[in-house]
């Protein structure tokens, strides 16, 4: 389903979790860097919902599903953010969230011909429910 238009994008910030090799004598090792940048998105869908496992007494899972435009793709990536599982948070609306699947529905979202210009990245966030 697509949602993506310019007239109803929002606003967050980004933030990369990457590494990079630092250079110490003769030592290389990696360390952790992060890149943080503010960025448009069309929020798709708004979930709030319990897991039934063994933690479905302890969390409660906010999910977003969102879009990112190709305009808006070129720009982080230009400015050294991949949208990668795992490595990528959004802080949107005083939250942070964590991407956990990227669907680019099956083509590169830059390609020179017909180009779809339309990535959809769901985030989540684990809340702690008290006792």
């Amino acid at each position: 389903m697509f949602v993506f238009n310019r007239w109803n994008q929002v606003t967050g910030t980004i933030v990369y979790e990457n590494t990079h090799q630092v250079v110490s004598g003769l030592l290389n090792y990696p360390t952790a860097t992060t890149i943080q940048t503010g960025c448009r998105f069309t929020l798709v869908k708004k979930n709030n919902f319990i897991r039934k496992t063994e933690e479905s007494d302890r969390f409660t899972f906010d999910q977003l599903v969102t879009q990112f435009g190709w305009d808006q793709l070129r720009s982080l990536s230009s400015t050294g953010v991949e949208i990668k599982v795992g490595r990528t948070r959004l802080q949107y609306d005083g939250e942070e969230y964590r991407a956990i699947n990227v669907n680019n529905f099956g083509q590169k979202y830059n390609k020179t011909y017909l180009p779809m210009g339309v990535v959809q990245v769901t985030f989540e966030k684990r809340v702690a429910i008290a006792d």
